[in-house]
């Protein structure tokens, strides 16, 4: 989609009469933004800065080639763009429509083509994401729920969803033996809370962001992960780039002592 005359940042952000609770609505809509539209958004959304170029996007997915996400993009700008009866940015030829423009913009850089999340729809997912309906589980592509393998290996698509990590429970229970099972931030223990129904419970956080994984490699338990109850990794999560915990920590510190 580049031009590889383009010298420097050219940016598209045509506007588009669609609201952020209309985004909330569409969200949704299984029908206009199917499942597999979802998780690209997720994807998108827990990127760096919530952009991804279709390269970047398809060598996450263990794509041969960017192709079908171009045409996914066309097609799920289509279905929005009827459901909601509007009109899409016009190409700059006045010939035809972007449709890539209805939940995007863009910007074009040397290193390719970037697809950003409009602001609206940003703020849609954040807000459904607070209520736990759209992205709460899937906002952390680093928690480790898979089946025990006996391999460390991460990074390995499912065909699912077209960007579920497949995440290794091998791991998850070395960082646990290792660290325990009270959150690393806050100090909350599930078991000491709950009793014996919440022994072993604990979310495990990947410190390597996602938009930095770019292909199969070997996680270290001790050295990438770490354990942290619900709200911490919600609060780390809050953020993009994501909070380090060590942000999230002073956080408690500060409100503690006001």
């Amino acid at each position: 989609m580049l031009d590889e005359s383009v010298s420097e940042r050219k940016y598209w952000k045509r506007p588009i009469n669609i609201s952020r609770e209309q985004w909330m609505i569409l969200l949704e809509d299984k029908e206009t933004i199917t499942e597999q539209d979802a998780q690209l958004l997720r994807l998108i959304y827990t990127s760096k800065d919530c952009k991804a170029t279709a390269g970047q996007l398809a060598h996450i997915l263990n794509m041969p080639h960017h192709a079908p996400l171009n045409r996914q993009v066309g097609q799920l700008g289509k279905r929005i763009v009827k459901t909601l009866n509007i009109q899409a940015p016009m190409q700059n030829s006045g010939k035809g429509f972007n449709w890539w423009e209805v939940p995007f913009w863009g910007e074009a850089t040397r290193e390719g083509y970037y697809w950003i999340l409009r602001p609206e729809l940003r703020e849609a997912m954040r807000e459904i994401d607070e209520e736990g309906a759209f992205l709460l589980e899937k906002s952390f592509p680093e928690e480790i729920d898979a089946d025990s393998h006996k391999n460390l290996f991460e990074g390995t698509k499912t065909q699912i969803y077209v960007n579920s990590y497949e995440r290794n429970r091998y791991a998850r229970d070395r960082c646990v033996k290792y660290y325990g099972t009270i959150c690393v931030i806050c100090g909350f223990d599930f078991e000491k809370t709950y009793g014996e129904i919440g022994k072993n419970v604990i979310h495990v956080h990947h410190l390597k962001p996602l938009y930095e994984i770019r292909e199969t490699y070997i996680v270290d338990p001790i050295k990438d992960l770490r354990p942290v109850c619900p709200n911490c990794h919600v609060i780390i999560h809050r953020n993009n780039p994501a909070y380090s915990i060590e942000e999230v920590m002073a956080m408690i510190k500060n409100t503690r002592i006001e």
